[in-house]
């Protein structure tokens, strides 16, 4: 069976919208807790603009509003083609990690955007609070506040393999053409997911190249095909992805810039770290156990948002199974902060 891309697949299309509200991106998107595209959504952008006329009037824009901060770049030899990844042994990645300022890294990528082996450039996720101050005030999301903090993405060509994001996102295209590949969360079993505490960026991705498949090797991801929708962004699309989705994405262009709205306004904490516990904790029980441990999690946590675990406890008594305050999350830490040193020692 001979290795093959994803986009060799007929993949259905992600559902898109136009014209949303704040209201309607509420009411209506982010209830239903699946992807959407958000056509046009920036497209009135000033940088949208800048970017439409050449890329060196792009580079222009950045640098009217760059303050000389230097950013985190990932940069591999061409011969990666953009795919930031392991080595082959995984001892290593297949890039490295520089800190350039803000202002060399669009020179560079300017300088050898024509030539035909480019060296891999990708400075992700740089906070525009710190890059370009002014960035949020002059090209506004309508559908946040403006309390969420906006990052850049700069970079080349790039294939960056299937993750999720622990928050909600909106992913906005500003040069350059990006595609995702996305798959449901309960997917995550035939995703074939690698290390948790030791990967790319962050979050665990899936080991499958999906430049070039290899159903031999990773014959569950098959059934994760079944899932799997596509977007295609260009320059004023947007992307809106509820937390946990795993999501692939293909850059093109020698230069493309996203900007992306990680949001969450209910989580307090990361759950990767609730989930390295129960790794410490219960992975390793006897099976009875892990089965009698599962029934607890889902009387008091998945199924927490009835009243059905609680409603036979006075409110007043219902302590850390209350509902959420300030009160009842102080109760939480204070109980954690008791119990992690000896579970940690």
């Amino acid at each position: 069976m001979n290795p093959t891309s994803i986009f060799d697949y007929e993949l259905p299309k992600v559902e898109s919208a136009t014209s949303l509200s704040r209201e309607d991106f509420d009411t209506k998107v982010r209830k239903k807790g699946r992807p959407v595209l958000l056509k046009g959504l920036v497209e009135s952008w000033p940088i949208v603009d800048a970017a439409s006329s050449s890329h060196a009037q792009l580079v222009d824009y950045l640098k009217r509003l760059d303050v000389g901060a230097s950013v985190p770049t990932f940069v591999a030899p061409p011969r990666t083609k953009g795919r930031y990844f392991y080595s082959d042994d995984m001892r290593r990645f297949n890039f490295e990690m520089r800190e350039a300022p803000f202002k060399a890294i669009l020179d560079k990528l300017l300088e050898q955007k024509d030539q035909p082996e480019q060296m891999g450039i990708y400075a992700g996720a740089s906070p525009t609070a710190q890059t370009l101050p002014e960035f949020a005030a002059r090209n506004p999301m309508p559908l946040l506040g403006q309390d969420i903090v906006p990052k850049i993405w700069v970079g080349n060509a790039s294939k960056v393999a299937p993750h999720f994001d622990i928050s909600e996102n909106i992913a906005c295209v500003v040069s350059g053409v990006r595609r995702f590949v996305i798959f449901p969360p309960d997917q995550i079993e035939n995703l074939y997911i690698g290390p948790i505490d030791y990967n790319m960026a962050g979050q665990p991705a899936s080991m499958v190249d999906l430049s070039n498949i290899d159903l031999e090797k990773f014959p569950k991801f098959e059934q994760a095909l079944q899932h799997a929708k596509i977007a295609e962004l260009h320059p004023g699309d947007a992307l809106y992805l509820p937390s946990l989705w795993w999501h692939f994405v293909q850059s093109e262009g020698p230069l493309n810039v996203l900007v992306n709205y990680w949001f969450d306004e209910l989580r307090d904490g990361s759950p990767m770290n609730v989930l390295a516990l129960a790794l410490l904790v219960i992975r390793d029980l006897p099976e009875n156990d892990k089965a009698a441990w599962r029934s607890v999690f889902d009387h008091y946590v998945f199924g927490g948002q009835s009243d059905a675990a609680v409603e036979h406890i006075p409110e007043a008594f219902r302590g850390v199974l209350g509902a959420k305050s300030a009160d009842r999350d102080q109760q939480i830490k204070a109980f954690l902060q008791a119990q992690l040193p000896a579970i940690l020692s």
